[in-house]
């Protein structure tokens, strides 16, 4: 014999499981919930016990009046007995009226689907099921933007604006990376999978804003022309950022470029002839297959020491398929793990290109308890990181290429 609040987790379950098709279907529907209810045999074996539970659910219905008590009648040894079978409720409505959590959910999604309906290009049922729950979700504001998004992007499907020129109010960078996909199903714009995937917070390549009519900033480039020579092909200048295509058309014949991470461990590689230095690419790893003068150089790649470094490290290998690693084997961490703090970031898989020595470091870096530990290539003392450069720069260090 089924209790009010079994019952009513059956209700939410149900709730759960299928309010995107009612909302979606604008379809109304009945239900009925069984409540297990006494055999014969029971009534007349524990008659106290099936009066106990007939009188709970009749108080309980008093409070529900939107719920309807079914009953059924039993023959027994002592008389026929009417007892409770089914809890019956006529519509979506009466359902999420027993529970204040489901009604205020019932309420705010038929609320915001309706705004969704009037858009002005109307929208794709299909096309905005899987993103039914995130929209429903939405803070107040972040929907507010969301409908002044989709409205201004269907008046001006072809701006070629950049994110930061679109007169949306509260629509930034960040907020379009965050809910780019959102826009694209309530314009009805099917996904391009063969785009570069969302970055949460990061900047968004040209890829993901081609299908809303933006232009993205042009990627800048940061090098450091450690050779005097090629500085001075442009008037003593060590330290350049320019766009990709301006990086492009420097006329470098290097024989070694060194990829860094970050721009402070950049700053440490001294003057050497023939040698040029990339560094802070960030998620912007794809320029490294857009420069030419790249074609005939030795390239090697320092990163941090840690699971972001790898993966980024396996990404730039993706581009440029013989590049080398320095400094980040398990002998650098091992030497200066003291140094190292608790890595507490979300990070992706590396590719499958990583070398055994590489393998074997971000093995490393996983402690006893099952977290990681992050060593920032800042933190390697520059002695030991010029003495190691140095050497793989000159062809004698342990530096892995992926062959």
């Amino acid at each position: 014999m089924h209790q009010p609040n079994h019952v009513l987790e059956k209700i939410r379950a149900r709730y759960r499981k299928n309010w995107r098709d009612w909302l979606l279907l604008g379809a109304d529907a009945a239900f009925s919930f069984p409540l297990a209810a006494p055999s014969a045999q029971m009534v007349a074996r524990d008659s106290d016990t099936v009066s106990r539970w007939m009188r709970g659910w009749r108080t309980w219905s008093k409070a529900h009046p939107a719920a309807r008590l079914r009953g059924n009648s039993r023959r027994t040894i002592v008389g026929t007995q009417e007892v409770f079978t089914h809890l019956d409720l006529p519509t979506i409505d009466d359902l999420v009226s027993l529970d204040q959590d489901l009604a205020n959910h019932w309420l705010r999604a038929n609320a915001r689907w309706a705004r969704i309906q009037a858009l002005p290009a109307g929208v794709v049922e299909e096309r905005l099921r899987p993103y039914v729950q995130q929209i429903v979700d939405l803070a107040d504001a972040d929907f507010e933007i969301l409908l002044a998004a989709t409205t201004w992007f269907t008046e001006n499907p072809r701006s070629r604006l950049t994110i930061r020129q679109v007169p949306v109010r509260g629509m930034h960078t960040k907020w379009l990376a965050r809910h780019r996909r959102l826009v694209l199903a309530c314009l009805s714009i099917a996904e391009q999978l063969d785009g570069d995937t969302d970055q949460p917070g990061e900047e968004l390549g040209q890829d993901n804003l081609d299908p809303l009519g933006l232009k993205a900033l042009p990627v800048h480039v940061d090098v450091i022309l450690a050779d005097p020579a090629d500085r001075a092909l442009v008037g003593g200048l060590r330290h350049l950022s320019a766009p990709l295509p301006e990086i492009d058309a420097l006329p470098l014949h290097p024989e070694t470029v060194l990829i860094v991470e970050n721009k402070e461990s950049a700053y440490l590689v001294p003057d050497r002839p023939r040698t040029v230095v990339i560094h802070s690419l960030g998620n912007h790893l794809n320029v490294l297959g857009k420069i030419s003068w790249l074609d005939d150089a030795r390239h090697l790649y320092w990163g941090d020491l840690d699971r972001a470094g790898f993966t980024l490290l396996s990404r730039a290998r993706t581009r440029l398929p013989h590049l080398a690693s320095v400094l980040m084997d398990r002998f650098t961490f091992e030497e200066h793990k003291a140094l190292s703090v608790e890595d507490e970031t979300r990070a992706d898989t590396p590719e499958p290109n990583l070398v055994d020595i590489e393998t074997a470091a971000l093995a490393g870096l996983r402690t006893e308890h099952g977290t990681y530990l992050l060593l920032e290539q800042e933190r390697v003392p520059s002695t030991f990181v010029l003495e190691q450069l140095t050497r793989a720069m000159e062809g004698r260090g342990s530096d892995q290429v992926w062959h």
